[in-house]
């Protein structure tokens, strides 16, 4: 994907928020950047890794996420790892507070 408009960009944050719960919720392992594009891939969701990274990088700005990052000296590429919700996150994808403009579930 080129360029992400923010409408998509609200949608596309409020999905990782419900695919982290459903993670959370049935206790599976945790997501890398690279399963979470193929989990929104398989929604029909048409996204890059770069795409992703940058998704979850304004979603840990909001502290709704948290994440390992580590990154390839030689390729210069950013991995995330160990992606999960904290408890601002969860309240978020469970709509226990006022919605965030910024992420639509």
């Amino acid at each position: 994907m080129n360029e992400m408009t923010p409408a998509l960009s609200r949608r596309m944050r409020g999905q990782i928020l419900m695919l982290l719960r459903a993670r959370h919720n049935s206790q599976q392992t945790r997501f890398d950047d690279v399963g979470l594009t193929h989990a929104l891939r398989a929604l029909a969701c048409t996204v890059s890794i770069q795409d992703v990274v940058t998704l979850l990088q304004d979603l840990a700005d909001r502290k709704y996420v948290r994440y390992r990052q580590t990154r390839d000296s030689y390729t210069g590429r950013v991995y995330l790892e160990r992606i999960e919700l904290t408890s601002a996150g969860r309240d978020q994808a469970e709509e226990n507070v006022a919605t965030d403009p910024a992420v639509e579930l």
